[in-house]
């Protein structure tokens, strides 16, 4: 997917690309710019995870951000469930997903739409690619506290509402793709 409007385009990683170099600015996210030069390759090429990166149009291997996606489920308590429509049964304890299991962007790239354009890339990719196929009826994200308002506000996602998982450091937050 290019956005030609920013200049860059979203793909899978591939063998030649340049995952190393992505300046994420604050230390709370080392664990972030690690994953992706140590596992993101070998997680790829083995199944357990996809990653798609940004890469600008005119430095066509080297990653400005991305994000990772895995297979996912939201566990919940009797009613402590994502909100969906009253006439649904679904007895489980547990809905279906994909999980947002790593999003970053270059700091020098932040504010500009990068974040939200791999996100609405995740949630296009999930519903057209993977939902045809396969039973997934959510997107879920551990969120840090700190990229919980960008979440919610910019990405239309919600915090499970139970008060263990409001006070964790990286809440569950979620999309019911019914509403996508």
């Amino acid at each position: 997917m290019a956005d030609d409007e920013l200049g860059f385009e979203i793909r899978q990683i591939e063998p030649g690309d340049t995952l190393t170099g992505l300046s994420l600015g604050d230390p709370a996210f080392v664990a972030l710019k690690n994953f992706l030069r140590r596992q993101a390759r070998p997680y790829h090429n083995q199944d357990f995870a996809k990653t798609y990166g940004a890469f600008r149009s005119d430095e066509p291997a080297r990653v400005i951000g991305y994000v990772t996606l895995v297979c996912g489920q939201i566990e919940t308590e009797e009613d402590a469930g994502p909100a969906i429509e009253p006439e649904t049964e679904y007895p489980y304890d547990h809905f279906p997903a994909v999980k947002i299991a790593r999003l970053a962007v270059d700091r020098r790239y932040s504010g500009q739409g990068l974040g939200k354009s791999l996100v609405d890339f995740s949630l296009g990719t999930i519903k057209t690619q993977i939902c045809p196929w396969v039973g997934c009826r959510f997107v879920v994200v551990d969120a840090k506290q700190a990229s919980v308002g960008f979440y919610e506000k910019k990405c239309g996602f919600t915090m499970l509402d139970t008060e263990e998982n409001r006070a964790l450091a990286s809440p569950i937050m979620f999309v019911d793709l019914h509403k996508v």
